[in-house]
């Protein structure tokens, strides 16, 4: 088994503070992060109606917020990849020299064919990890990675047995604790995404309210980087899992 990939999901957590946003980059590649995310909407999309309206208005990062974040993760050796919502966002994310992009689970299968069209790797997430199509599941590359999660924030542990069908998917993650990144390594994920925030600063949601949320994330890309011998651990993970 080959090492599993940790996304390390900065997401609105930033605030507009790009200072927290660079610590937050450089906190996420310390601990052994492969990607790290951001989201890559824009003022004209949001809705007004949106009970979080005031938070994304606050949160949204410019062109050259982007690039800047962009610089800062290729002086650190990691990653960079922004979710899109509309095609408009993905014009925009490739315009910045990305090649791998984010798809939500809201966009999926909107969004997917534009995405595969135009990105070298592309990471969607699927609500339960149950498609509607499988058409863009079944391409003989490697570019598209599909990330089972699970629609509640946060997610009790247990409502992982849901997505059970995934195995061999990536996970896109909003439980607390470890539980969930052994279990998912153990039915074969090759992916997975993790919330975090450091120090308690970020959006006050309850999936990011873990004042461990750092340390978490670090814990999670020693579980990713044991992978390659993951089915030596797969019997003690699935033993604590049903604890």
């Amino acid at each position: 088994m080959s090492r599993c990939i940790l996304v390390a999901e900065l997401a609105t957590n930033h605030g507009g503070d790009m200072t927290l946003a660079k610590e937050m980059i450089t906190r996420a590649a310390a601990a052994g992060a492969d990607i790290v995310k951001t989201q890559g909407y824009q003022m004209k999309h949001l809705r007004q109606s949106d009970p979080q309206y005031d938070w994304f208005t606050q949160s949204v990062l410019s062109d050259d917020q982007h690039r800047e974040l962009i610089a800062h993760c290729g002086d650190l050796g990691v990653h960079y990849m922004s979710t899109g919502y509309t095609e408009s966002d993905l014009r925009r994310l490739w315009r910045f020299g990305l090649r791998r992009v984010k798809i939500g689970s809201g966009e999926g299968y909107r969004l997917v064919g534009l995405a595969l069209a135009t990105f070298h790797e592309v990471y969607v997430s699927l609500a339960w990890g149950v498609p509607k199509e499988s058409t863009f599941l079944n391409r003989p590359d490697p570019t598209v990675h599909v990330l089972a999660t699970v629609p509640l924030y946060p997610a009790p542990v247990e409502t992982y047995s849901r997505v059970s069908r995934c195995r061999g998917a990536g996970y896109s993650d909003h439980h607390i604790g470890l539980d969930v990144a052994k279990i998912a390594i153990a039915r074969g994920a090759t992916v997975l995404e993790k919330h975090f925030q450091i120090d308690g600063r970020g959006r006050n949601q309850p999936w990011n309210m873990n004042a461990e949320g750092l340390a978490e994330l670090k814990r999670w890309a020693d579980v990713c980087a044991q992978a390659r011998d993951g089915t030596a651990f797969e019997g003690r993970w699935r033993e604590s899992s049903s604890s």
